[in-house]
């Protein structure tokens, strides 16, 4: 009998110590507790969301009205005043100039931006910046061509004569009163022709123009306004009769 109560109570004695020395449960968040992160977590996402809709990549032309420390005011090409916001990592660029920057830029410059548009407050945040060339067009009737240098001489209907380059980028092509716009060549091209020409002056020679695109007219009729300045033959001295000689021509 007294065996049997030492073995229960060294049995009860290591269950106490068992139970005094168990890890107590870590406590599980309350479902109230729950719902406020979640509550939280989408209020966050629903932000994120609505900033998002806000803005968009977007890119505009216009030319430079005014230049601050983080500020352009640029007129747009449908006369609207636009407010373009730069930065530190804002990019610049131009054909004309490897190392352009900020303070290149100039107010009447033509610039294409591309960056991040804000609907709300209806601002560009600029990524990158480049200068842009507006092209020139001239029309009017052929006067000369120099088919060594492959160039021809255009006279406007101001009387302005230009020197246009025929390079291997340039397109020329032909139309006629059916309608058809048609590829066509340098070569097929003769003095008197109609011509429309879109292109850029040469950034070496400033009396050189060369065409990005030029279309001949084949069925317009000339243009009395257009003088073609044709070259004169030098003058020669007629023959006369004296001293028993006769006088030749002077050879020019």
């Amino acid at each position: 009998m007294k065996k049997n109560i030492l073995l229960i109570t060294t049995l009860l004695f290591f269950i106490l110590i068992n139970k005094s020395f168990a890890a107590e449960p870590t406590p599980s968040p309350t479902s109230g507790a729950l719902n406020s992160q979640i509550n939280q977590l989408k209020d966050k996402i629903a932000s994120q969301v609505s900033k998002l809709n806000l803005v968009e990549k977007r890119g505009i032309i216009g030319s430079v009205q005014s230049i601050s420390n983080n500020q352009i005011a640029l007129t747009d090409l449908s006369g609207n005043t636009r407010y373009v916001d730069i930065d530190e990592i804002t990019k610049y660029a131009s054909a004309a100039n490897s190392s352009f920057g900020l303070s290149d830029l100039k107010k009447g410059m033509l610039i294409s931006v591309l960056g991040i548009y804000n609907k709300d407050s209806q601002r560009i945040l600029a990524r990158y910046i480049d200068t842009e060339t507006v092209p020139t067009r001239y029309s009017g009737e052929i006067t000369k061509i120099d088919g060594k240098n492959f160039n021809v001489t255009v006279m406007t209907t101001d009387q302005k004569s230009v020197k246009v380059e025929i390079d291997t980028t340039s397109t020329v092509d032909s139309y006629s009163t059916s309608g058809d716009l048609t590829k066509y060549g340098f070569s097929k091209l003769n003095v008197g022709d109609r011509v429309f020409v879109v292109g850029y002056p040469d950034k070496t020679d400033a009396t050189l123009f060369i065409s990005d695109r030029m279309i001949d007219y084949l069925d317009a009729p000339k243009d009395a306004t257009i003088q073609i300045v044709t070259p004169t033959s030098a003058p020669t001295i007629a023959p006369t009769s004296g001293g028993g000689k006769t006088l030749k021509p002077i050879k020019q």
